[in-house]
């Protein structure tokens, strides 16, 4: 028994890191659909799509740098944590530059005023930080540590909004602090970890160059598209359906992070491990895939069985009206969770053209379609989500397959 539990301790515990944020992510979405309805839902969205133009390319090019770095005798770990410091700043810097020229700040939904905007700025540049504090939990399978500090996070979240009447603005704004606040509680256990030298050789600055450039293709194919896309919703559409909508996305976008998240946890440190050992063929994503294959078919009927349930329970009852798009919506998760692997592979393996290919040619067929048969009417964006992942998988699995074969 002992032995089956050291095997399984790193899987159990990061199952458990991802409930714990699942439920957190749909508890969130459950009060703000309560408390402000479908409107309340799209600034919420919104507010959150904002935050990951931000958060997005750090977990990509710092968070899975760092992870496939640490392995690798050949890095000096300081200068691995001083690379990441360099390109977290690199990057809010970028995604602030371009918020500013596209006027998003004086013209946003948010409404926010200049004391608020001086609150969320500090506030998105820690909760930043704390995404590498979270690689290092990771690299160093200290989950349970971290699974109980985000546990007390959201547990102490829910408790205050209980016990407070925010406004919709107020809510955003303590959304996000508390989760800025707890990223300095994150950093004390692995303070010793966090040492680091600016002075960078250049086999480090090559490795965090990959993976900077696929973090961004994936910025601008799917955070920055998601962003306008739903601004050009919210004016063809209007706030409810967009809410309606956003209702379905946010469900999607959940098991679709966790099963992301779940395979970075699992896959990507194992292909890591076996192309650092030189030891990766078909047979290991083989042996991985059929099993994923049946969980995504058992998974998705599942949700498909029980739709209008799912979305009485997270949100209320008037979004009942959104079963329609959330079934569609369903299909295109289907293709897109076929998918993960292979693009987990790409990753792993540095494949950056490819991958930077694939990304940008699926957000290019994704917009395309919404900008051209708007006239359909909301369901256009769910049919777009279908054709897209479609496309997505062929491309990535096209190219999995065949590198798999090569390199066997």
């Amino acid at each position: 028994m002992v032995r089956v539990w050291e095997k399984y301790r790193h899987s159990f515990w990061s199952g458990t890191l991802l409930l714990i944020r699942t439920i957190a992510g749909f508890g969130a979405q459950k009060a703000v659909a309560i408390f402000y309805g479908p409107a309340g839902t799209t600034l919420f969205s919104h507010f959150q799509n904002f935050l990951a133009l931000f958060t997005q390319p750090i977990q990509d090019a710092i968070g899975n740098g760092l992870i496939n770095a640490f392995p690798k005798k050949s890095f000096q770990k300081t200068q691995i944590v001083g690379t990441a410091i360099i390109i977290l700043l690199i990057l809010i810097s970028a995604s602030g530059f371009l918020l500013l020229i596209s006027n998003q700040f004086r013209h946003s939904l948010f409404s926010f005023s200049l004391k608020n905007w001086l609150l969320i700025i500090p506030s998105i540049l820690l909760f930043c930080f704390g995404l590498i504090v979270s690689a290092i939990y990771v690299i160093q399978q200290k989950l349970k540590l971290y699974s109980l500090i985000i546990f007390i996070q959201w547990s102490f979240f829910f408790v205050a909004v209980g016990l407070y009447e925010f406004d919709l603005h107020q809510f955003l704004i303590f959304w996000l602090l508390i989760q800025s606040l707890f990223s300095l509680i994150l950093i004390y256990p692995v303070y010793p970890y966090l040492n680091f030298n600016f002075k960078i050789e250049k086999e480090v600055k090559l490795h965090f160059r990959k993976f900077l450039i696929m973090a961004i293709s994936v910025w601008l194919s799917s955070k920055w598209v998601d962003y306008f896309i739903r601004e050009f919703a919210i004016q063809e559409f209007g706030a409810i359906q967009t809410g309606l909508w956003q209702s379905v996305v946010r469900i999607s976008e959940a098991y679709r992070g966790l099963l992301v998240s779940f395979l970075f946890l699992s896959l990507y440190p194992m292909i890591s491990r076996k192309i650092a050992s030189k030891n990766l063929d078909i047979s290991i994503l083989k042996g991985y895939y059929l099993p994923y294959f049946l969980f995504s078919l058992i998974f998705l009927f599942l949700v498909f069985q029980f739709d209008e349930l799912i979305l009485k329970v997270l949100y209320d009852d008037q979004y009942i009206k959104a079963v329609n798009l959330f079934r569609f919506q369903l299909l295109g998760d289907l293709f897109a969770f076929l998918a993960f692997p292979f693009s987990i592979y790409l990753i792993a393996t540095v494949q950056t053209k490819i991958y930077i290919l694939t990304e940008i040619l699926s957000a290019l067929i994704f917009v395309s379609l919404i900008i051209l048969k708007a006239s359909i009417g909301v369901e256009i964006l769910v049919y777009a989500h279908i054709i897209r992942f479609i496309c997505y998988l062929l491309a990535v699995a096209f190219v999995g397959i065949k590198s798999l074969r090569n390199a066997g």
